[in-house]
C-alpha cells in the first residue's frame, strides 16, 4: 500500500505538449481525452496521459502504478486517476498541464476499486472502496474543498462495488459486482459460489438504498462492473461471467427509471466473441447507440438504444478503453477506442474499419478506460 510520502517519491514528471487549460474550459480547444496506461507493453512505465483526436500527446505524467478509471470535477481544471484494485491511492491531476496537485489515499482496512464520481456541485468525491474485513461495499466521501479530507462513508448496499454513477436529482447508482475480494489474495474471487451482484440506487444525504435491483439466483455468477446514463434517466449496465464458462449470460443491459431491467440479444456467435467480458461500456454523443467493449475477446460490439437492436461488431485486439466522438462528414455517430495493443482508433458504426489517429502518440498500452474531458 503506498502512502502520500512514498507516492510522491516515485511520482515521474509530467511531460506537457501546449495545451493550454484556458482555452479547453472556454471551449476553443478540440476535444480531450484521458486515459491511463503503461508505457510499455510489460506493465512497466504506469502514467496517465492526455491526447486529442488529431493524435497529439497533452501531457503524459507517471504513476506509481497502474491506474483506472478517471473522472472530472465539475466545475474545476482538477481531474482524478485512480488505482487499479485493490490500490489505496488516486491523484488528483490538472488537466490542462498534467501535474499531480494532491494524492487520496484510503484509511486502513478500506482500498479503492478503481472509480469514483462528483457530486453535481463539485465538492464531494464518491469512490467506490471496500471494507476488507468484512468484504461490504462503501462509498468513500472526499470533500474536494477541504484538500480532499475523507469526510465519511456510505454503504453500497453490496459486496464488490465496482463502477457508479451520478444520476439525476443527484442520486448515485452503484454497481456491485457481486465478488468479495481481499487485498492479500488479490484479485480472486473468495465467493463464487456466493455472489449477489446488485444495481443500487443511493441518495448520498441519507445512505439509504432508495431502490436495489437484484438479478436473481440464476445470473449470480453474472458480476456487474460497469455503467453508461443517459440523460432520460435509463442506465446501461455491463457485467462479467465468473459462472461456468460453457453457460454463459448475455453481458449488456438496461435499467429504466421505474427500476426494471432488460438484456440485449446479440447472435450466439458475436456474443461468444466478448468471452464472457465486457471492460467498458460507452453512449454515443446522441446517446442513441450503446458501445461495449472486451478485450479479452477482442471485440466492440454495438447496439440501438432506443429498440435494443443489434448492429454489430469490430475486431480489435485488447479493445477496452471507450468514449464517443463525432466522425467525418455528417458528424456521423463514431466512437473513439483504446486497446492495449494497436493505440487509439475511431470506430463509426457505418465504417467497416476504425480509423488509427494521425500525429505521433507514443507507443502507449492504454489501460481500461477512456474519458472525455
Amino acid at each position: 500500500m503506498l502512502d502520500r510520502r512514498s507516492f510522491l517519491a516515485s511520482l515521474g514528471a509530467a511531460l506537457a505538449a501546449g495545451l493550454d487549460p484556458r482555452a479547453a474550459r472556454a471551449g476553443a480547444a478540440p476535444p480531450v481525452f484521458v486515459s491511463a496506461a503503461m508505457e510499455s507493453g510489460d506493465g512497466e512505465g504506469a502514467a496517465i496521459a492526455a491526447f486529442d483526436l488529431d493524435g497529439g500527446l497533452l501531457f503524459r505524467t507517471r504513476l506509481p502504478a497502474r491506474g483506472h478509471d478517471v473522472t472530472a470535477r465539475p466545475g474545476s481544471p482538477e481531474i482524478v486517476v485512480f488505482a487499479r484494485r485493490p490500490g489505496n491511492w488516486a491523484a488528483v491531476v490538472d488537466r490542462g498541464t498534467g501535474t499531480v496537485g494532491r494524492v487520496i489515499t484510503t484509511p486502513p482496512e478500506r482500498h479503492f476499486f478503481g472509480h469514483g464520481t462528483f457530486s453535481p456541485d463539485g465538492r464531494l468525491l464518491y469512490a467506490t472502496e471496500n471494507r476488507v474485513r468484512t468484504g461490504e461495499g462503501a462509498l468513500g466521501l472526499y470533500d474536494a474543498t477541504a484538500g480532499y479530507r475523507r469526510v465519511g462513508e456510505l454503504p453500497t448496499h453490496g459486496i464488490g462495488p465496482h463502477d457508479l454513477a451520478l444520476m439525476a436529482g443527484g442520486l448515485l447508482l452503484v454497481a456491485n459486482g457481486g465478488t468479495r475480494t481481499h487485498p492479500e489474495t488479490g484479485r480472486e474471487i473468495l465467493n463464487p459460489d456466493g455472489m449477489r451482484p446488485s444495481l443500487a440506487l443511493i441518495d448520498p444525504s441519507t445512505g439509504e438504498a432508495r431502490n436495489r435491483v437484484d438479478l436473481g439466483p440464476a445470473l449470480r455468477p453474472l458480476s456487474i462492473r460497469h455503467l453508461a446514463v443517459a440523460g432520460d434517466g435509463e442506465a446501461v449496465f455491463a457485467c462479467q461471467w465468473e459462472g461456468d464458462r460453457a453457460e454463459g449470460s448475455p453481458l449488456v443491459g438496461l435499467l429504466d427509471r421505474s427500476g426494471a431491467t432488460r438484456f440485449l440479444d446479440m447472435p450466439e456467435e458475436d456474443l461468444a466473441s466478448l468471452d464472457n467480458y465486457v471492460g467498458s461500456v460507452a453512449l454515443s454523443a446522441s446517446e442513441g447507440i450503446i458501445a461495449a467493449t472486451s478485450p479479452r475477446g477482442g471485440t466492440a460490439a454495438f447496439w440501438e438504444r432506443a429498440s435494443g437492436r443489434y448492429l454489430g461488431r469490430r475486431p480489435l485486439r485488447d479493445v477496452c478503453g471507450i468514449a464517443p466522438v463525432r466522425d467525418g462528414p455528417g458528424a456521423r455517430e463514431a466512437f473513439l477506442v483504446s486497446s492495449g495493443h494497436e493505440g487509439a482508433r475511431v470506430m463509426a458504426i457505418d465504417a467497416p474499419e476504425a480509423r488509427r489517429l494521425a500525429g505521433a502518440l507514443p507507443a502507449m498500452a492504454w489501460d481500461n478506460h477512456l474519458r472525455r474531458l
